[in-house]
């Protein structure tokens, strides 16, 4: 278990660097990008789990449940001002997602799941920024930010009758992050914290059935960098930044055999912990990061439609207006979080009894905010391709 643990550790470091509402992942399988995040009320996948611990319980297997999915993510980032346009590099990212899920009785249910469920970060090498009179920094100076968030979520559920799933989450977190910018640099440092999560999954006709789920807020440590400033030279400084609380509530409809058409609204409470962070100095003082961040409503929708026996075509929407506001624009020049809609195609094929196989595309229309302060402007669009193999037995 601590081999397999600190493999997904390491893939957390290169997974959802830059992520789609907000800060927070669609999803981390592909069954789940197809669906657009839609998930809480007809789970599609053991990793389900993550966002509705009740999903165990309303999945469908006889024993067990096992998914395994891999994505490459490719977010091409701009900044522009007066002086010109700079792009990011390092555009590829990777994204994971797994699970597993057994029936410990007609009732009870266990499952641990693990993905890379939010994050964000770019790589300015020499941004195109004016020089700035009322500080010691020169244009052309780089901007390079990294976040991922690998959550673990020890999960049970229970069915309390035929029609009603309760389920409940232990979420463990592994946050890591760097930062570089002309007015300090700290380099990747990681920590863990804890959360949990609580749902429910209720079938109100055989057409109809919803979900409910509530995520606490992550409580992550302090963040204690061996990095170096202008202002206060090297030494040890500290930072906390926790992962929002949110809400989410689904309802799926089944108008025929083979047709499923879920839609989810979600809400994320970023405005406490992503308006205001204070990186602590070693001598004392503090370093303002204003973000400015408003909480987020996320609307998604997603559609199954199984064309034939063993083949399923899956298509999916997902809307959530950006938490950075013109006015904070120049606070977000290492998170570019704009793209708010995403648009997702692709098919899950049976490859044999217990076995399926799911190709999953995910396109992030470009969107662009521009700063109502200055002649800055940060844009940015999304493309995603997930891979996911499920094993039921």
């Amino acid at each position: 278990m601590k081999k397999i643990i600190t493999v997904l550790v390491i893939l957390a470091t290169f997974s959802s660097l830059h992520a789609t509402d907000g800060d927070q992942m669609l999803g981390v399988t592909a069954m789940q990008w197809l669906r657009g995040g839609a998930v809480v009320a007809s789970p599609v996948d053991a990793p389900s789990m993550i966002y509705n611990p009740a999903a165990l319980g309303a999945l469908k297997f006889d024993k067990m449940a096992f998914d395994l999915s891999l994505g490459i993510l490719n977010p091409p980032r701009k900044i522009t001002s007066m002086a010109g346009t700079t792009e990011s590099g390092s555009n590829s990212y990777l994204g994971m997602g797994n699970g597993f899920a057994i029936k410990l009785s007609d009732k009870m249910f266990f499952g641990v799941a693990a993905g890379g469920i939010s994050g964000m970060g770019v790589d300015f090498a020499s941004t195109t920024l004016p020089d700035n009179p009322g500080t010691p920094f020169p244009e052309n100076t780089s901007v390079v930010t990294k976040k991922g968030l690998l959550k673990i979520t020890p999960t049970m559920a229970y069915n309390v009758s035929k029609d009603l799933t309760l389920g409940v989450s232990l979420h463990i977190g592994h946050q890591s992050m760097a930062l570089k910018t002309p007015g300090f640099t700290m380099p990747q440092t990681e920590v863990f914290g804890f959360g949990g999560s609580v749902g429910a999954i209720y079938k109100i006709t055989d057409q109809f059935q919803a979900g409910l789920s509530y995520v606490s807020k992550l409580d992550i440590a302090e963040y204690e960098f061996n990095g170096t400033s202008p202002m206060a030279g090297e030494g040890v400084y500290k930072m906390d930044m926790d992962a929002p609380q949110n809400f989410a509530f689904g309802l799926a409809y089944k108008p025929a055999k083979g047709i499923n058409i879920e839609a989810d609204i979600k809400w994320y409470n970023f405005s406490d912990v992503m308006d205001k962070v204070e990186l602590k100095t070693p001598t004392g003082g503090v370093i303002p990061l204003n973000f400015g961040w408003d909480d987020q409503v996320v609307y998604a929708l997603g559609i199954d439609y199984a064309v034939m026996p063993g083949f399923c075509v899956k298509a999916g929407y997902n809307f959530g207006e950006t938490p950075i506001a013109g006015e904070d624009v120049d606070s977000n020049l290492g998170s570019i979080a704009v793209v708010e809609q995403h648009f997702s195609i692709g098919f899950t094929k049976h490859l044999g009894d217990e076995l399926l196989g799911t190709l999953a595309y995910t396109h992030g229309l470009h969107n662009e905010v521009k700063s109502s302060l200055t002649p800055n402007k940060i844009e940015a669009e999304q493309n995603i391709v997930f891979l996911q193999f499920s094993y039921r037995l």
